[in-house]
C-alpha cells in the first residue's frame, strides 16, 4: 500500500526463518512511477513507503509476468535512481547511493556520506470502503479517513469527541444513548447510518419503541488503525442500516514481524465538573515469526461528571467509566491464507444522563429521578482470507451480545397524567367518568408513586455471516460477489418503578407502577454484487445490486397494568412483518488528469420495517413498512502533483419515501414508529487540505444540508408530525470544521507538535414546525480546542484543551414529557494531560 505510516516497522530478526514470498501476476502499463507503485501495492497487499518528491517526473516501463512483490518493485525502479529497503513487511523507496569512486593512491580515508533522509510525506491512503483495497483519492465515495494515531494524540476515545473530526456526522443524544445520522437521513427505527467494528455491523436493541437506532453500541476508540466515514447510501455492499452512509472503525491487527508494546495514561479536569483519568495498554507478541502473532489491548477510561442535580443536591452526576479488553490473533500459514480471530469485552457505566434543563441553566438539572446506565458488550469475530491468482475469497463470522439496563426519568408522565380523567376511569374500571372523590383518590395514587423511573433491563444477541469473492488482476473487468446472513434477537423487561424522592434512586423492595415485556426477532439475508468495466484506460462503469429479504417478528405482553399510561393486564401482541426487494447502484468514474478524479452515481438504501408493541395503538399503525431512498450524486477529487493540496467536493440529492419516523401517543406516554411519507434532501460536502503552508498543515470541511418534507404528515393518532416544506428535525443546515497543525524539531531529540481545531454546529429544530410545542432550538454554536505534544524517542507527552471558550452548546434538545426541556450539550472546558511510552 502506498501509505507512509507514522511509525515504521523494523526488520524481522535475522535469526527468524522467512517463508518464501508469494508471486503475483502483474500487467502494469508504462505510466508515471508513482501510479505504478500504487498499483503494485494494491495488487501485492504490501506497504510501499515513498515521498512524492522522489517519483515526480519519473515514469516506469511496462511490467508483465509473475513476480514476487520485491522483484516487481525492483523492475519498476530500474533506471530511476531509486532503490528499495525492507522495513519489516514494508518497502521503503529511497534515493540510490551514488557509485563509489576508486580512492586515489595514498589518499586519506574519507568518512562515508550520510544516508539519504527518510521520506516523511504521506503519498496516498489505502482504504477498504469498497470491500477491497483502493486509494482514497480514487475511491468513488464521499469519505473521510482519520488515522488512529491522530485520535490518540487528540485524546479521542469515544464517538462524541470524534464527531467534529468526521464532517457531516451528526450525533443526536438521548436518555438512552446516541443516534448516528449522515446527509440529513435522520429518523426512528433501524439505524440510518451503519456502524461497523472491523467487519461486524452492530446496532442497539429494538426495545419498547421499535427504535434500535436510538442507541449505537460504542466501543472505546483505543488501539485503532483508522476510521472511515462513508457518506451516502451503501445499500449494495453494506445493506440495510446504511441509508445515509456507514462509519467503519478498524482496529489495529497483530503484527507478524516484531514484538511491540505501548502503555498510556491520562488525567483530565472539567470546568464546572470533576476530574477523570484513564489508562490503556497494547501488547503485540510474535508467536511464530511471519506466521502467528497475537495482540492484547486493555483500557480503563473515567470521564468526569459535569452536570449538577440541584433538586437532589448532587454534583457531577453524569460521571462515566468504560473498561475493556480486546484479544486478536492473526495466523498466516502461507502467503495466500490468513485468519484473524478477535474477541472483545467492554463494561460501561454512567451515573446519570448528561442532560441539563432549561429551568436550571447550563450543566444543571432538576430531575426527580436518577437514570444510570449499565452495559456489557461481548464481541467475537473471525475473518478468513484466501488470496488466489484470479480470485480473492473472504469469509466473516461474527457474534455479539449486549446486556444493558437503560433508564430514563418517568416523573414527567406522572405530572402530566395526575389529573387525567381517563386515568381515573382506568383505575376504577368504570364505564363512565369518575366523580370528585374517585378523581381525588386517583390523583393521590399518582402522587404516592411520584417520582418514578423507566427501568429497562435488556439483552441483544446477533449472529452475522458474510462470504464474498473479488476478482484480482489488471484486466478491464473487476467484480465483487457475496452473500450475507444476520439473525438478531432482543428481549426487554420494561418496568415503571417508584424512586426515593430524596435520593432519586430505586426503592427496594420494588414498587411497580407498570411492567411489560417485549421480544423482537429479525432475520435478514441477501446476495449482492458489483461489477466494474473499464470503458477506456481512465474511465470505469460500475453496476451493483443487492437482493434482500427480511422477516421481523415482535411479541409483547403486560405483567403489571399501568393505569397512568393505559396498559391493561390482558394486552398481548404477536405479529410479524416480511419483505423482500432490490437495492441498486450505477456509477461512472473517470481519472480526468493526474490527481483529478470524478464520479457520478445513482444509489439506493433501505431499512426493514417492523411492528409497534404499544397498547392502545390503532391496528393500522401497528405495522410499519420499510423505507427507501434514491441518492443522485456528483463527486470530484483533486490533488496536486506533489500531494501538498487536496480538495474533494460532492453534490447530491436524496429522495426519501415511506420515511420511518418517531411519533407520540396523545398522552405522550408511548413513542412508536410510523411511515410519515416523503422528504427531499439537497446537500453539498467540501473538504480541503494543504500541507506545509508557511510550515503549517491546514484542513477544513463544510457541509450544507437542506432536508424538507414533500407532503403533509397528518394523523389523528400521533402528535409531532409536520407539513409539506417543513425542515426535518435535528438536521442542521450547515456544519463546518477546520484545523491547523505544525511540527518542529527541537534540541535534545525532541519533536514538538501544535494543533488548533474549530468546529461549528449549525442551527436546527427538534420538531417539524413552529406550531409544535416541542419546536426547540438546537445547535448554532462554535467550539475551539488546542493541543500540544512533545515526542522524545519512545515517549510522547500530550496536553490538550477542549471547548476552549467554555461554550454550553445545545447539541440536542427534547422535552421530558410534561417535565422541563432537556439539552444534551457539549462538555465544558476540559484540560487533559496524557503520556505514552512505546516499546
Amino acid at each position: 500500500m502506498a501509505l507512509l505510516c507514522a511509525t515504521a516497522l523494523t526488520a524481522t530478526a535475522a535469526a527468524a526463518p522467512r517463508r518464501p514470498e508469494a508471486a503475483f501476476r502483474f500487467d502494469l502499463p508504462a505510466q508515471p512511477l508513482g501510479q505504478a507503485l500504487n498499483q503494485l501495492a494494491l495488487r501485492s497487499d504490501r506497504e510501499i513507503l515513498f515521498s512524492p518528491a522522489l517519483t515526480q517526473g519519473k515514469r516506469s516501463d511496462s511490467l508483465s509476468g509473475v513476480f514476487t512483490a520485491e522483484a516487481a518493485l525492483e523492475r519498476l525502479l530500474a533506471g530511476s535512481g531509486l532503490t528499495v529497503q525492507l522495513e519489516g513487511r514494508s518497502f521503503l523507496v529511497v534515493p540510490a547511493a551514488p557509485p563509489a569512486k576508486a580512492p586515489a593512491p595514498n589518499a586519506a580515508s574519507v568518512a562515508p556520506p550520510d544516508p539519504p533522509p527518510r521520506p516523511v510525506e504521506i503519498d496516498s491512503v489505502v482504504v477498504t470502503a469498497l470491500k477491497r483495497s483502493s486509494l482514497v483519492q480514487q475511491t468513488p465515495i464521499s469519505m473521510t479517513v482519520i488515522p488512529g494515531e491522530s485520535l490518540s494524540r487528540l485524546g479521542v476515545f469515544d464517538l462524541d469527541k470524534a464527531a467534529p473530526l468526521l464532517p457531516g456526522l451528526k450525533l443526536a443524544s438521548t436518555a438512552f444513548g446516541r443516534r448516528l445520522a449522515l446527509r440529513g437521513v435522520y429518523g426512528a427505527g433501524e439505524a440510518t447510518t451503519g456502524l461497523y467494528y472491523d467487519e461486524t455491523p452492530m446496532t442497539g436493541p429494538v426495545g419498547t419503541t421499535s427504535d434500535p437506532g436510538v442507541m449505537a453500541p460504542e466501543l472505546a476508540l483505543v488501539d485503532v488503525d483508522r476510521v472511515e466515514l462513508l457518506r451516502g447510501p451503501q445499500g449494495t455492499l453494506y445493506g440495510s442500516g446504511a441509508m445515509g452512509g456507514a462509519l467503519r472503525i478498524l482496529f489495529k491487527r497483530p503484527d507478524l514481524s516484531r514484538d511491540t508494546a505501548s502503555i498510556g495514561a491520562s488525567l483530565s479536569s472539567a470546568a464546572h465538573g470533576g476530574q477523570g483519568g484513564g489508562a490503556n495498554a497494547a501488547l503485540n507478541a510474535v508467536v511464530i515469526p511471519e506466521t502467528l502473532a497475537v495482540r492484547l489491548t486493555a483500557y480503563d477510561q473515567h470521564q468526569p461528571g459535569v452536570v449538577d442535580n440541584v433538586r437532589l443536591g448532587l454534583k457531577d452526576v453524569d460521571a462515566s467509566r468504560v473498561r475493556g479488553v480486546r484479544l486478536a490473533a492473526l495466523w498466516a500459514p502461507g502467503s495466500r491464507l490468513s485468519a484473524l480471530l478477535s474477541a472483545t469485552h467492554q463494561a460501561s457505566h454512567r451515573d446519570d444522563i448528561s442532560a441539563w434543563n432549561d429551568t436550571a441553566g447550563p450543566w444543571r438539572t432538576v430531575h426527580a429521578a436518577r437514570a444510570p446506565f449499565d452495559g456489557d458488550i461481548d464481541l467475537a469475530a473471525t475473518t478468513v482470507k484466501w488470496r488466489g491468482d484470479a480470485v480473492d475469497l473472504t469469509a466473516v463470522s461474527s457474534w455479539y451480545r449486549w446486556r444493558l439496563t437503560r433508564r430514563s426519568d418517568y416523573s414527567g408522565v406522572l405530572l402530566g397524567e395526575r389529573t387525567n380523567a381517563a386515568g381515573c376511569v382506568r383505575m376504577f374500571t368504570l364505564a363512565q367518568a369518575c366523580d370528585a372523590t374517585q378523581m381525588a383518590s386517583y390523583s393521590a395514587y399518582v402522587d404516592s408513586v411520584y417520582p418514578a423511573i423507566l427501568n429497562q433491563p435488556a439483552e441483544l444477541t446477533a449472529q452475522i455471516h458474510e462470504i464474498r469473492a473479488s476478482s484480482v488482476g489488471e484486466g478491464p473487468l473487476s467484480w465483487t460477489l457475496g452473500a450475507y446472513r444476520e439473525v438478531r434477537g432482543d428481549t426487554i423487561d420494561s418496568q415503571v418503578r417508584h424512586v426515593d424522592p430524596d435520593t432519586g434512586a430505586l426503592t427496594e423492595p420494588p414498587v411497580l407502577i407498570g411492567r411489560r415485556d417485549i421480544e423482537n426477532h429479525l432475520s435478514q439475508s441477501a446476495v449482492f454484487g458489483e461489477i466494474a468495466y473499464a470503458l477506456a484506460p481512465q474511465t470505469q462503469l460500475t453496476l451493483g445490486a443487492r437482493r434482500f429479504n427480511y422477516v421481523k417478528r415482535d411479541r409483547g405482553g403486560v405483567q403489571v397494568a399501568n393505569v397512568v399510561s393505559g396498559t391493561w393486564a390482558d394486552y398481548a401482541i404477536d405479529a410479524r412483518n416480511q419483505e423482500q426487494g432490490w437495492s441498486l447502484k450505477a456509477l461512472a468514474s473517470r481519472q480526468f488528469a493526474p490527481g483529478v478524479f470524478g464520479y457520478a452515481q445513482v444509489s439506493q438504501g433501505y431499512r426493514p420495517g417492523g411492528v409497534n408493541v404499544v397498547p392502545g395503538l390503532p391496528e393500522t399503525l401497528a405495522v410499519y413498512r420499510s423505507d427507501r431512498l434514491n441518492n443522485y450524486e456528483l463527486g470530484l477529487k483533486g490533488q496536486s502533483a506533489d500531494r501538498r493540496f487536496t480538495a474533494n467536493v460532492a453534490l447530491y440529492r436524496i429522495d426519501w419515501r415511506d420515511m420511518q419516523y418517531a411519533a407520540q401517543t396523545q398522552n405522550r406516554a408511548f413513542n412508536y414508529v410510523t411511515n410519515i411519507g416523503a422528504a427531499r434532501i439537497h446537500g453539498l460536502e467540501v473538504e480541503a487540505a494543504a500541507q506545509r503552508v508557511m510550515g503549517w498543515n491546514l484542513a477544513g470541511a463544510l457541509t450544507l444540508t437542506d432536508a424538507r418534507l414533500t407532503a403533509d404528515q397528518l394523523t389523528n393518532a400521533a402528535i409531532g408530525l409536520g407539513l409539506e416544506g417543513d425542515r426535518l428535525p435535528v438536521v442542521p443546515r450547515m456544519t463546518a470544521s477546520a484545523s491547523m497543525e505544525r511540527r518542529w524539531t527541537l534540541p535534545g531529540d525532541l519533536v514538538g507538535r501544535l494543533r488548533f481545531d474549530g468546529s461549528y454546529a449549525g442551527l436546527a429544530r427538534s420538531a417539524f414546525n413552529a406550531g409544535n410545542s416541542d419546536y426547540l432550538k438546537m445547535g448554532g454554536y462554535a467550539l475551539f480546542g488546542a493541543s500540544f505534544s512533545l515526542e522524545h524517542r519512545a515517549w510522547i507527552l500530550d496536553l490538550s484543551v477542549d471547548n476552549l471558550l467554555d461554550r454550553a452548546g445545545r447539541a440536542t434538545a427534547a422535552r421530558n414529557t410534561s417535565g422541563p426541556v432537556e439539552y444534551f450539550g457539549v462538555a465544558p472546558r476540559t484540560l487533559r494531560l496524557g503520556v505514552e511510552r512505546r516499546f
